[in-house]
C-alpha cells in the first residue's frame, strides 16, 4: 500500500510541476526568481538601511527586474517564441521535479517508515546519483539541543 502512495505522490508532483512550468514559462519563472534574489542582495548591501529605506530598495529592485522580465516576455511573445518559452518552462519543471523527488520525497518516505523501494524510486535514486552525484552526498544535519526542547517555564 505504501508503494502505491509513494508512486502516486511522485506522479502528482510531476503533473503539478509540469502544469506550473508550462503555464508560467521559463522567462517569467527566471525573472521572478531573479527579482527576489537581486532585491535581497541590493537591499542588504544598501548603506543607509534605516527606517523604510530597506523596504523601498527591496521593492524598487524587485519591480525593475520583474518589469524587465515582462518586457522580454512580450518580445518573445511578439516574435512567436512563446511555445518555446512554455516548453523550456516545462523542461525546467521536470528538472526541479527530479531534484525534489530524489532529495525530498523519497528520503521523506524512507525516513518515517521502513525503507521501501519501488521500481520508480530506485530508478530515480540511481539516476540522481549518476547525473548529480553531489546531491547523493547531501544529507541535512539537524541538531536539536536539549535546551531547545524545553518549553517556557514562565520566567
Amino acid at each position: 500500500m505504501l508503494n502505491i502512495l509513494i508512486n502516486v505522490t511522485i506522479f502528482l508532483l510531476l503533473v503539478i510541476l509540469l502544469y506550473i512550468g508550462f503555464y508560467a514559462g521559463i522567462i517569467k519563472s527566471f525573472f521572478a526568481v531573479a527579482a527576489g534574489f537581486c532585491a535581497i542582495v541590493l537591499a542588504e548591501n544598501y548603506p543607509y538601511q534605516f527606517g523604510i529605506n530597506y523596504y523601498f530598495i527591496f521593492f524598487a529592485a524587485a519591480l525593475i527586474v520583474y518589469l524587465a522580465g515582462l518586457f522580454i516576455f512580450k518580445v518573445a511573445k511578439f516574435l512567436y517564441l512563446s511555445i518555446f518559452d512554455k516548453l523550456a518552462g516545462a523542461c525546467l519543471s521536470v528538472f526541479i521535479w527530479f531534484i525534489l523527488t530524489a532529495n525530498v520525497v523519497i528520503p521523506a518516505f524512507n525516513g518515517y517508515v521502513n525503507p521501501t523501494e519501488t521500481k520508480t524510486t530506485s530508478y530515480i535514486s540511481n539516476l540522481s546519483e549518476q547525473i548529480l552525484p553531489i546531491f547523493g552526498k547531501y544529507i541535512p544535519h539537524l541538531k536539536i539541543e536539549k535546551k531547545d526542547l524545553i518549553i517556557g517555564k514562565g520566567e
